[in-house]
């Protein structure tokens, strides 16, 4: 609630707890048989799974309803807290139902391995697993989906972009369209549906038993081999090849991403209400519907699936030694990504009144594009460059699927690549066993992570080519160290053993590159190329990247300590505003966070007191010697700084101290752990 005198605010009596909110009974049943003929190391079963989510959603606002007051409104006093007092209500808006979804799936998993030493020297390891995979499906036929080929704009209800007809500019105007053209009831035919206002609403249907026709086979085969050259088991050289199926989980690209979906809840707003007993019918005006934002889901289920391969030689290259060399690559395909369905379409470069170096407003910002309708240059603003850019005017009335605001569109199309050069050494030196690691690789996608929650780095669904660059998890380095050492002091057995004697020393040393982070354009313009993407804003992406006009790891500025911040990670200056009406240039991760090392150490002690009986000791240290580790400035969801978000939102152009560090890792951590053993 805002202070007393504030320009406006609003209260909901919430939403939460309203009682159980998931049951997720889920049923397993699978069985193995081994059987060994000859030199066949005969395996095979199956898994099955009959899975259930049943949960209660929340709604915004609550099925009690949401009361704003603001002091611009026509009923108001000028004060909002006296509005509270007076019944003087900005808009009263309410959730029309809040409804518990059941939903349904079931998995079928037989599989069949054969290990074949086909030689003393070589093993082959034949298999093939068949992921059957029923559809995701409400079972109660509750799901309302999107689907693009049932909308049709002949039944597109209209916009009142200015307010002159509903009074509220954005509204849709009550009387003819429908405001659900294109929704479509999964499982069920198309019918009629009540909407205050539009006597021809209704939705679409579909045969299907959910809203995707399914794919139910889908083989997996898997090979792989050992074989020692020489038999004398001092090398070995392994390989492998698979196909991973992946059933996918809730609020991805499945029906559980439709809860609380238009018609079943709808949100019908109220404006300009004088006296709570004026709020609803009692008012003797009709409610207004706005244009929806809703999730749109494929028509038929495609399964994500991963290709697996590895190559490696392992050789004991002298006494307690050895070391292993492997190439490890992978392919991600029908991947899980979330994009703006419903985006203005971008403006054709050839049509772009803006010079390159341009950015809208002019450098200083000194120039009124939006008022003066021309460019700093002086070129007339006009056509679809008008359009796209925006002036703060909403967008809804020129998207591309009219009556409709945002459309997350969630499908299995995204893909990856991974390869990796991993190299290992291990060696035992007496009552030292030392382990040492390094991993050079590269992953790559044009998304990090789907699903509702996930990446929303898709800035421009007419162009996803434009989005494959490092995954948002990528660590091109990894360095480890990691040691066990039981300490030579008082072997012998006795009470000085007993007190003072087999301690063990242990840690952990490593050094890992940063993740990398898009450069988003945060000034006076984040839209910048007036897309009206709300899916990539509403994931916490921007809706643009600056322009790079110069190496960004050339001339590093100094920090002052002083100021709170840590080192700089790039040359602020090397970026400026992009040029009007363009995503900008520097394009998706083009930054990495900085890379970190760490060492940890702990000592350990077992003290024996009898036979079934102990007490064990453990000093742990965390960072021992207290370096500072300056934490990730920004990242996208998939990435440790998105999903964590543990960062310190200095990634964007525009903003406070632009690519310095605020964040650290934490400093030394000291803990003792005893544990008594009986």
């Amino acid at each position: 609630m805002g202070a007393y005198g504030s320009d406006g605010f609003g209260e909901d009596d919430g939403y939460i707890p309203n009682g159980p909110y998931n049951s997720n009974p889920t049923y397993t049943y699978r069985d193995n048989v081994t059987k060994i003929v000859g030199r066949h190391n005969l395996q095979f079963g199956a898994y099955f799974v009959a899975a259930q989510k049943n949960e209660l959603t929340g709604t915004n606002p609550s099925v009690n309803g949401s009361l704003a007051f603001d002091n611009t409104s026509p009923v108001s006093s000028g004060n909002p807290f006296a509005d509270l007092l007076l019944g003087n209500i900005a808009n009263f808006a309410q959730s029309s139902a809040q409804a518990k979804y059941y939903n349904r799936y079931k998995i079928l998993e037989p599989y069949f391995q054969d290990d074949f030493h086909a030689t003393r020297k070589l093993t082959l390891n034949l298999g093939i697993r068949f992921s059957l995979f029923g559809t995701y499906r409400e079972r109660y036929h509750q799901a309302y989906n999107f689907d693009p080929a049932a909308w049709q704009l002949a039944n597109a209800p209209q916009v009142d972009a200015d307010g002159s007809v509903t009074g509220q500019a954005g509204a849709l105007i009550p009387g003819a369209g429908n405001p659900f053209n294109g929704m479509v009831q999964c499982g069920r035919p198309g019918s009629p549906v009540s909407a205050s206002g539009f006597p021809n609403a209704a939705v679409a249907g579909t045969s299907n038993v959910g809203c995707m026709k399914g794919h139910l086979f889908n083989p997996a085969p898997r090979i792989g081999f050992a074989f020692d050259p020489k038999g004398d088991g001092k090398t070995a050289i392994r390989g492998g090849y698979g196909i991973f199926f992946e059933h996918t989980n809730g609020n991805e690209a499945d029906t559980e991403a439709l809860e609380s979906s238009p018609p079943l809840v709808q949100v019908p707003t109220q404006y300009n209400i004088s006296g709570y007993g004026n709020i609803g019918s009692a008012a003797g005006a009709t409610p207004l519907l706005f244009p929806l934002s809703v999730f749109s889901i494929p028509t038929k289920a495609i399964w994500p699936y991963v290709q697996q391969w590895h190559f490696d030689i392992q050789h004991d290259v002298f006494r307690n030694t050895v070391a292993t060399i492997a190439y490890v690559g992978s392919k991600g395909t029908h991947l899980g990504r979330k994009y703006e369905l419903n985006q203005l379409h971008p403006l054709p470069l050839s049509q772009n009144p803006y010079a390159p170096g341009e950015p809208i407003g002019a450098v200083d910002g000194s120039h009124d594009d939006c008022g003066s309708m021309t460019t700093p240059s002086g070129v007339s603003i006009t056509g679809q460059a008008a359009v796209n850019i925006a002036c703060g005017a909403d967008p809804n009335p020129f998207r591309p699927f009219l009556g409709f605001g945002d459309i997350t569109q969630l499908d299995n199309k995204a893909g990856s690549s991974y390869h990796a050069l991993q190299t290992q050494l291990r060696r035992s030196i007496g009552a030292l066993q030392l382990n040492v690691s390094y991993t050079y690789s590269h992953s790559i996608d044009d998304a990090s992570d789907g699903g509702v929650f996930g990446d929303g780095g898709i800035l421009n669904a007419f162009d996803f080519r434009a989005f494959r660059a490092s995954s948002n998890f990528d660590e091109r380095h990894l360095f480890k160290v990691s040691y066990v050492y039981d300490l030579p002091f008082f072997k012998g057995s006795g009470m000085a053993n007993r007190l003072i004697g087999g301690w063990q020393l242990s840690g952990i040393a490593g050094w890992e590159t940063g993740t990398p982070f898009s450069v988003y354009n945060g000034a006076a313009n984040p839209d910048n190329a007036g897309l009206g993407n709300g899916v990539a804003s509403g994931a916490g992406a921007g809706q643009s990247y600056a322009d790079v006009i110069s190496d960004p790891h050339q001339n590093v500025p100094q920090f002052d300590p002083a100021s709170g911040f840590g080192p700089f990670i790039a040359n602020p200056n090397a970026f400026v505003a992009p040029r009007g009406l363009t995503l900008g240039d520097s394009g998706r991760n083009f930054l990495r966070n900085p890379g970190h090392w760490n060492i940890d150490m702990a000592l350990f002690k077992h003290f024996a007191i009898k036979e079934n009986v102990a007490f064990e000791f453990r000093a742990e240290a965390f960072n021992i010697f207290n370096h500072t580790e300056w934490g990730p400035l920004g990242g996208d969801q998939g990435g440790a700084a998105g999903s964590g978000g543990f960062s310190s939102g200095t990634s964007s152009f525009g903003g406070s101290n632009f690519l310095q560090t605020g964040t650290a890792y934490s400093p030394r951590i000291l803990q003792l752990g005893a544990k008594f053993i009986f």
